[in-house]
C-alpha cells in the first residue's frame, strides 16, 4: 500500500476497484465470455455497496443538516429575543435618566421658586390673590412631565445614533 496520509486512503478500495476496471477494459480480448461475466458481477458488487453507503452517508448529513439548521433558528431566536431585551434595558436606563434629571430640575425649581420668586410673587399677591401663586406652582409641577418625555426622546435619539455610529 501506499505511504500516503490516512485521509487520502478513505477511498482505496473505491480506487483499486476502477484501477481494475480499466485495466479489464483495456485489454479485452484476454478474457473470455465466462471471465467478462463475472469482472461485471464484480464490478455490480462493488457499484452495489457503494451505492448503500452514499445512501447511508446522505441520510446521516441529511440528519445533520436538519440538526444544524434547528440550532441556527434557535440562535436567530435568542439573538432577537436578546436585542430587544436590550432595547427594553436601554430605554429603561435612559427613562431613569430622564426622570433623575427632571426631578434634579424640580427641585431647583422649587429652590429658586421659595427663594427668589416666592418673595416678590407674596408682593404680588396682594394684587391677584394667593390663588395666583397657586396656579403658577401647579403649572410648573404640571410641565414637569411634558419635559421629562422630551427629554428621553431625546436621550433615546442620541443612544440610537450611538448605535448607528
Amino acid at each position: 500500500m501506499n505511504k500516503q496520509p490516512e485521509k487520502y486512503q478513505v477511498f482505496e478500495k473505491e480506487n483499486e476497484i476502477l484501477r481494475h476496471s480499466k485495466d479489464v477494459l483495456a485489454s479485452p480480448e484476454l478474457l473470455s465470455a465466462q471471465a467478462w461475466q463475472q469482472e461485471y458481477e464484480r464490478l455490480a458488487q462493488s457499484y452495489a455497496q457503494l451505492l448503500g453507503e452514499v445512501k447511508l452517508l446522505t441520510s446521516v448529513s441529511d440528519r445533520l443538516q436538519n440538526k444544524l439548521n434547528k440550532a441556527n433558528e434557535n440562535i436567530a431566536r435568542k439573538n432577537e429575543e436578546l436585542t430587544q431585551t436590550l432595547e427594553m434595558l436601554t430605554r429603561e436606563r435612559i427613562g431613569k435618566r430622564a426622570t433623575t434629571i427632571v426631578l434634579i430640575l424640580a427641585a431647583f425649581f422649587f429652590i429658586v421658586s421659595e427663594l427668589v420668586i416666592d418673595p416678590q410673587l407674596q408682593q404680588s399677591a396682594k394684587i391677584f390673590g394667593a390663588s395666583g401663586l397657586i396656579v403658577l406652582k401647579v403649572t410648573v409641577a404640571i410641565a414637569l412631565k411634558p419635559i421629562e418625555m422630551i427629554l428621553e426622546n431625546l436621550l433615546l435619539k442620541t443612544a440610537v445614533r450611538k448605535k448607528m455610529s
